[in-house]
């Protein structure tokens, strides 16, 4: 495999060696900005298409940042219902539209719809997954490795347990393959009803206590209650009372956390229902940092397959 990979839809499409070069690339860069990555050949300017079919704010305003910091320059497309969708075009066909465009890479998020997924398999540009529904978010676990590496010094051989809603979390199904593939241990903390159940979660360790889920953690990674995705298995909403009160991230249980451990989440979190506000002044939180290094992630991504791909 090259050094970088052509595209990255996936965590598997990276191998231990590549994950290790992106990570230390990028905290290389933060530390010196002088060494930051930019393209070589600014002109004409390379385009990228950030195509944005689901919300997003940290991935989006990431990617469109790092474009400019590489010099590279950023078209938005964004489902805000000011587009030929709001008309009755498929995503589909709006994304064939815009690759006919030719750009020079594609950064998509959508929902997980098979048709969106076929045609990003079949483009040839260089392409970056930056969240499918409820499959995969490769770069923020790449941008939560490189921020837990720059606390800890270390991914391998950390114990990461992720809080609330892991069946329906992208960032946990990425998470754990990047992370058990850089050697650290991953568990799981949730209400029966939100745990994974497929046969690539079998292996992992599952908590249903949050007492005995930090006290084993060394870095705590809270989730999100993705409503949108998940009604019980009755059709019922969640009972978020009951879930509030057992598996919300607050001051009072992070007592078990051990005093070096880290806070981490992937945004957004609700307050009154995933982690506390309070977390945020907690010493061990840093999840502003892995906003922070998200940038870095991904301007060395983006120059480094936007330059592979000359």
């Amino acid at each position: 495999m090259s050094a970088y990979p052509k595209r990255l839809l996936s965590i598997k499409d990276l191998n231990r060696t590549q994950a290790n070069r992106i990570i230390e690339g990028a905290l290389r860069a933060k530390s010196r900005p002088h060494a930051a990555p930019v393209l070589n050949d600014s002109q004409p300017p390379r385009i990228i298409a950030l195509v944005i079919l689901e919300p997003s704010t940290r991935t989006r305003m990431n990617f469109e940042i790092a474009a400019h910091r590489i010099g590279a320059r950023p078209v938005l497309f964004s489902a805000d219902g000011q587009t030929s969708l709001v008309k009755g075009e498929s995503e589909h066909e709006t994304l064939e539209n815009i690759l006919a465009m030719r750009p020079d890479l594609l950064v998509v998020r959508h929902s997980g719809d098979a048709r969106v997924t076929q045609v990003i398999e079949s483009t040839q540009i260089p392409t970056i997954n930056a969240g499918d529904g409820k499959n995969e978010h490769p770069t923020q676990a790449l941008l939560d490795a490189a921020t837990i590496f720059e606390k800890k010094g270390r991914v391998e051989g950390e114990k990461i347990v992720f809080i609330g809603d892991v069946e329906h979390s992208r960032v946990a199904r990425s998470g754990r393959l990047l992370f058990e593939m850089l050697g650290a241990q991953v568990a799981v903390c949730a209400p029966p009803y939100l745990l994974p159940n497929s046969k690539d979660w079998a292996h992992v360790q599952k908590f249903s206590s949050m007492g005995e889920a930090l006290d084993w953690s060394s870095v705590c990674m809270g989730l999100r209650v993705q409503k949108e995705r998940h009604r019980n298995k009755n059709g019922a909403e969640l009972d978020l009372s009951a879930y509030r009160k057992d598996f919300r991230i607050e001051k009072r249980n992070l007592k078990n956390l051990k005093p070096d451990a880290l806070i981490m989440h992937p945004g957004p979190f609700v307050a009154d229902e995933d982690l506390s506000e309070e977390v945020l002044l907690d010493p061990r939180c840093v999840i502003h940092q892995q906003v922070t290094n998200g940038v870095y992630i991904r301007m060395l991504l983006l120059s480094e397959m936007l330059e592979g791909a000359q």
